[in-house]
């Protein structure tokens, strides 16, 4: 055998091993610390914080060893708009250009969403842009407080605001007009007192975790006793109802109370966090550029066919109609069964110059100046606003939802800033029926080429599981097969009784999660059942009778891993809720889990089921 996949089944082999020395870790109670119990201190001095980070991390290094050698005479003109990014990126920043931008957004008549991101991501020195949508600058605020790097008190100052420091701010303030003088001073005053208030004086260890300290470039008045994250998330929700002109005079007052002479030191971005930038901003060239150079290697014949496989799986559910809807739905949902599969953000079906002249197109009106990064943050985000006025098209990614910018099968679909959740996930595009697989997720060490299949099926076969049933959700199959919402199949759904009373027991256990719980458990027992139940679709699989536990838990061991994260603010995302949540209620009810860990009988209820 190969020496890689030998190193791979080892791993694994040791793995099992590890669960099987370990008496206080119940894979019955608590899967996800059975699979992902020392993943944090393995990972404590990476830069990365999750497995899915990882692969974005991987990706941004290849990105950035492409952008740091020299440019080729023939470069694409948006190859050299990435280029520029980047360079603009690495160079050193200093305060006062971060004065000099929050001038000019002062200056202007409507701050819009993207120019107040320029502002934050400089005032804070936000290294990578945050997660942010159209009406939603809560996010921002929520990444600003999160950032614990070191704290240097020569670069901002914390002390609150006077009457008579603000007044002699306020003199030399840009253009801001003198009438809002006692409205800017009452607001920054209550916001100063408010955000001080917070915090408790006994140990809040019940509450919720302590905060340890302070945000790296906070420059506003901190909490005096010890604070909760619950608390941090309050003084986000303060600073989200705060408009955007405020915000933006309030941050460039609180950078000008930095005593003269410490302001001056300059600041670098790292190479990686540039190139995540780069991708973010300029995110179809960033691709073109890893997937081209060299030519990557095509998995398709290996993903379709499982594929196929999970598809085969799903259509025998809907044969099995267990309720009862008529035949003309279950007619057009085996038609909507024909979902295809693309490898890669970048259509498949154009040549080379094809594709170069359709990237061309997308990106003409981006002009980057490799010596202005703030601006050219500002010409990226407006471009990525601009993309987004197409409503008649829309996505579930693998943790959000998502809005392509053209109807061609074969377009470039727009990606906007934290788009992906992470730039390695899947997504299902409702409107096209189509599961694209975006090529950075197919790397180390997620999946290598010509790997064990039972690796490839239980990482894989999921993730392409989880979202072909994103497609027969009661949101998206009502979209045929060509993406036209069907009113009959919407009205059926809606009086079908049977399928009613399983979108309740969703709904009850979990609220607006249901989908995506849905298509996690129904993701995993799609891949389990393409890999060791017998159908006609199966191929050649080494599945040993001797050692068939030991490669069903192997086979949720691996699936887990996906999901190990040391992410402290994230433990419970509005979409699907912690890593941990995911991985122990995706395991729970399914019996194959439970014969291979020899769990019993579920203690529970029953798994809610739509099919």
């Amino acid at each position: 055998m190969h020496l890689k996949l030998r190193l791979l089944e080892l791993i694994v082999g040791l793995l099992l091993v590890q669960v099987k020395s370990r008496p206080q870790a119940n894979p019955c109670q608590n899967f996800y610390k059975v699979a992902c119990g020392n993943w944090s201190s393995s990972h404590e001095t990476d830069s990365y914080q999750s497995f899915m980070d990882q692969l974005d991390y991987n990706y941004q290094e290849k990105l950035a060893d492409l952008l740091d050698n020299e440019r080729e005479d023939d470069e694409p003109h948006f190859v050299q708009q990435l280029r520029a990014f980047y360079t603009a990126c690495r160079k050193p920043l200093s305060q006062d250009q971060v004065l000099r931008i929050l001038e000019h957004l002062i200056a202007m008549d409507n701050i819009q969403t993207e120019q107040l991101t320029v502002g934050l991501t400089a005032a804070f020195r936000l290294k990578v842009l945050p997660d942010i949508n159209d009406s939603n600058t809560y996010d921002i605020w929520k990444q600003l407080l999160s950032n614990r790097e070191h704290w240097d008190t020569h670069t901002t100052n914390r002390e609150p605001l006077t009457r008579e420091i603000f007044d002699k701010l306020w003199a030399n303030m840009p253009k801001v007009p003198f009438l809002f003088k006692e409205y800017y001073w009452h607001e920054m005053s209550k916001l100063e007192d408010k955000i001080m208030s917070y915090g408790i004086k006994d140990d809040a260890s019940a509450r919720g975790d302590l905060v340890t300290g302070i945000p790296s470039f906070w420059m506003m008045p901190w909490p005096n006793g010890n604070i909760t994250y619950e608390n941090l998330f309050e003084i986000a929700h303060l600073l989200d109802l705060k408009t955007d002109e405020f915000i933006v005079v309030y941050i460039y007052m609180r950078l000008k109370l930095v005593p003269e002479g410490l302001s001056k030191e300059s600041w670098h971005i790292d190479r990686d966090q540039c190139a995540e930038q780069s991708t973010q901003i300029l995110s179809h060239p960033a691709v073109w550029l890893v997937e081209t150079t060299p030519p990557r290697l095509k998995e398709e014949p290996v993903l379709q066919d499982i594929f196929e496989e999970l598809k085969h799986r799903f259509g025998q559910k809907l044969l099995a109609n267990r309720n009862n809807f008529t035949p003309h739905s279950t007619s057009f949902w085996s038609k909507k069964k024909r979902m295809r599969l693309r490898l890669s953000i970048l259509p498949r079906n154009c040549s080379a110059q094809s594709m170069v002249r359709r990237i061309e197109r997308h990106y003409r009106d981006v002009h980057m100046n490799a010596s202005d990064y703030f601006g050219n943050l500002n010409i990226g985000l407006n471009h990525s606003r601009s993309q987004r006025d197409y409503p008649e098209l829309w996505a579930i990614v693998f943790g959000h939802e998502w809005i392509p910018s053209r109807t061609s099968k074969s377009a470039l679909y727009r990606t906007q800033v934290h788009g992906y959740g992470t730039f390695a996930s899947a997504f299902y595009i409702v409107k096209q029926n189509m599961l694209i697989v975006p090529l950075s997720l197919l790397e180390p060490p997620f999946y290598t080429h010509g790997q064990p299949a039972i690796l490839t099926y239980s990482s894989l076969g999921f993730i392409l599981g989880h979202e072909l049933s994103h497609g027969f959700d009661s949101e998206g199959m009502t979209f045929s097969s060509n993406g036209v919402d069907n009113s009959a199949v919407d009205t059926e759904l809606e009086w079908n009784p049977r399928f009613q009373q399983k979108l309740d027991c969703l709904d009850r256990r979990f609220s607006n999660r249901r989908y995506e719980k849905f298509a996690d458990a129904s993701g995993l027992e799609l891949a389990y059942s393409a890999y060791f139940d017998t159908a006609q679709t199966d191929h050649k699989r080494k599945r040993s009778a001797e050692e068939l536990v030991a490669q069903k838990q192997q086979f949720f061991l691996n699936f887990a891993q996906f999901f190990c994260s040391n992410k402290e603010l994230d433990k419970e995302a509005p979409d699907h809720g912690s890593d941990r949540k995911r991985v122990n209620d995706a395991v729970a009810h399914f019996e194959p889990f439970r014969e291979a860990f020899s769990c019993g009988p579920s203690p529970r209820r029953r798994q809610c089921r739509l099919y």
